[in-house]
């Protein structure tokens, strides 16, 4: 996988900036986990330090992204133990967001990765403007992405083409028929 690591990178400054979040990451999808490929915050070192760490794709606004496609914009405050209502961001920051957004970066189908920033200046929530404008920035990432061969198999797995046949068939019998019969084809090689 060749990493556009440049584009990475301005993509973090610049949805940092646009926001006014304290830190800013991308994370890509490899596998069950998504790998920190850049980071944007004041600290170098810190950013540095983050860089190549890996999440479970499960948890938090990462899961929740990755398995929507959706952005998702929170304020995850308020849990009693002082605990986070998002892992991945606490994992990152070693405490507790105040505010939180990411978005996905999508490729052809499905999402690649995710760009996310943390803590609003001023502690206020995301705003709409900031969630189109990151919204934006994953968009471009996840085309560098996929032009880069950074995903590592973009075929799809028999059970979610076999769905995708069958809403097919319910929605476009006619365009069905025809999928069908070249699917047929390549099967018995004819």
């Amino acid at each position: 996988m060749q990493l556009p690591q440049r584009t990475a990178q301005v993509v973090c400054e610049s949805a940092v900036d646009a926001t006014a979040a304290a830190v800013g990451w991308l994370g890509v999808v490899d596998g069950g986990e998504v790998v920190v490929a850049a980071v944007a915050a004041d600290d170098p070192a810190t950013a540095a330090e983050l860089v190549g760490r890996r999440l479970t794709v499960a948890a938090g606004s990462v899961g929740f992204v990755l398995q929507s496609g959706q952005p998702m914009a929170l304020q995850p405050m308020g849990r009693s133990s002082g605990e986070s209502a998002d892992e991945p961001a606490a994992v990152l920051l070693g405490r507790a967001p105040m505010s939180l957004l990411c978005v996905p970066c999508a490729g052809a189908a499905d999402a690649v990765g995710v760009l996310e920033v943390i803590d609003k200046a001023g502690g206020g929530a995301f705003t709409f403007d900031d969630i189109e404008v990151v919204t934006l920035l994953g968009s471009v990432m996840g085309a560098a992405l996929v032009d880069a061969g950074a995903m590592v198999d973009d075929v799809p797995v028999p059970a979610r083409l076999a769905g995708e046949l069958t809403a097919l068939a319910d929605t476009d019998p006619t365009r069905y028929a025809t999928v069908a019969r070249i699917v047929e084809s390549l099967l018995h090689g004819s």
